[in-house]
C-alpha cells in the first residue's frame, strides 16, 4: 500500500516537471497542476496516517483476542483434565 502511494506521488511530481516545459515562470495550467498534485499528496498522506492508526488498533485487538483464546484453551484443558 505504501509503495503504491509513493509511486503515485512520484509519478505526479514527474508529470508536473514534464508539463513545466522550458519557460522561466509557471503558467496557470502548471500552477493548477501543481496545486492538484499537492492536494493529492496531502490526501494520500492523510489516508496513509488513518490506515496506519487503524492497523495498530486492529493489531492490538488481535493480540487481546489471542490472549483471551489462550486463556480459554487453558481453562478448557483444566476442565477436561478434572473430568477424566
Amino acid at each position: 500500500m505504501l509503495k503504491s502511494i509513493r509511486t503515485i506521488i512520484l509519478s505526479m511530481i514527474v508529470l508536473s516537471f514534464l508539463f513545466a516545459g522550458c519557460t522561466r515562470y509557471a503558467n496557470e495550467d502548471e500552477l493548477k497542476t501543481l496545486d492538484d498534485t499537492q492536494t493529492a499528496v496531502k490526501k494520500a498522506e492523510t489516508k496513509l496516517s488513518d490506515l496506519t492508526k487503524e492497523r495498530r488498533n486492529l493489531e492490538t485487538k488481535l493480540a487481546d483476542l489471542q490472549t483471551e483464546l489462550k486463556k480459554a484453551e487453558e481453562e478448557k484443558a483444566a476442565v477436561e483434565s478434572r473430568l477424566k
